[in-house]
């Protein structure tokens, strides 16, 4: 039914002001968040129709919040139900978060992954090794998809517990909006798009740090994604919370692959949107580097 709800919209065009009907919102949502699995035709026919991240994610935030207040306001994720600051000062009632919820804000990280790298090699961007591999176009749309993503879908810029794949002390988290986004888009992009005094870690110009940005796919050999897959594991679900885990499958340009391990935790905006309060990422890794023991002859 969403295969062809999402078709039928982009053949009409029906989606041109998302913000004005809840049923143009509850499509694009639908598309969005369902369509790698439905129908790739309506991916790139509604991608087609959009200019960037902030219609497919923020719709789906603002479509949350209208089902529960008529006067959203992202102000920090609540965590519990019993938050003294909740009964003081705000009227959200109860959301229930569930499989389904947790998926479709995993789905729109890998599509906002993906997003962000099409900006930048779309926009001019070239291999790191090569003179001006980050030109001002190509970082400016990798940095709106950025920004887009990490506002929409996750509690930021209130802090968010983020724990990225391929970090090191003394920056290996990354609760902080000018964290994410250096480790998102690279310092290069950050330096070139970010606001003044954004960036990551503060003061840096360049010349004591400096990563690539793992959403660009701008390191080693790799020029880009081309796909994103989540395959969840195993759930907690309740009121106002919720945690999944599972494997989070990128594909590359050059047809390479990496698969990492997840776990998000949830929570829900004062307007009543759920958000990613954490994301904790680590490599998948090989028996040769396990400390356990798998018997061939073993049935589980």
């Amino acid at each position: 039914r969403v295969s062809m709800i999402c078709k039928s919209a982009a053949k009409q065009k029906h989606i041109q002001e998302p913000f004005l009907m809840k049923q143009d919102l509850f499509i694009h949502l639908a598309c969005y968040f369902y369509s790698r699995r439905a129908h790739n035709f309506c991916r790139r026919k509604i991608t087609s129709s959009f200019s960037s991240t902030t219609m497919k994610i923020s719709n789906a935030v603002l479509l949350l919040a209208s089902l529960s207040s008529a006067n959203a306001e992202l102000r920090g994720a609540v965590y519990l139900q019993s938050d003294s600051n909740i009964q003081a000062t705000s009227t959200t009632s109860t959301v229930e978060i569930n499989e389904v919820g947790m998926d479709g804000l995993v789905e729109a990280f890998c599509g906002a992954a993906v997003a962000i790298s099409e900006a930048f090699w779309k926009n001019g961007g070239k291999p790191h090794s090569e003179d001006d591999a980050y030109p001002q176009a190509a970082c400016d749309a990798a940095y709106e998809e950025a920004v887009a993503a990490l506002t929409g879908a996750y509690n930021y810029p209130d802090p968010v517990l983020f724990k990225p794949t391929l970090t090191t002390a003394q920056f290996t988290f990354r609760p902080t909006m000018e964290g994410a986004l250096s480790y998102f888009i690279g310092t290069d992009c950050l330096l070139k798009s970010g606001n003044d005094g954004a960036q990551f870690p503060p003061g840096n110009d360049g010349s004591a740090f400096r990563e690539f940005g793992f959403a660009l796919a701008n390191y080693r050999t790799h020029t880009g994604l081309s796909d994103c897959h989540w395959a969840p594991d195993s759930y907690v679900t309740g009121n106002n919370v919720g945690v999944a885990q599972g494997k989070v499958i990128f594909e590359r340009t050059e047809g390479t692959t990496s698969v990492v391990d997840k776990t998000f935790s949830f929570g829900v905006y004062r307007s009543g949107a759920v958000v990613i309060t954490g994301h904790h990422s680590s490599l998948d890794i090989g028996a040769e580097q396990s400390t356990q023991y798998t018997f061939d002859d073993a049935e589980f």
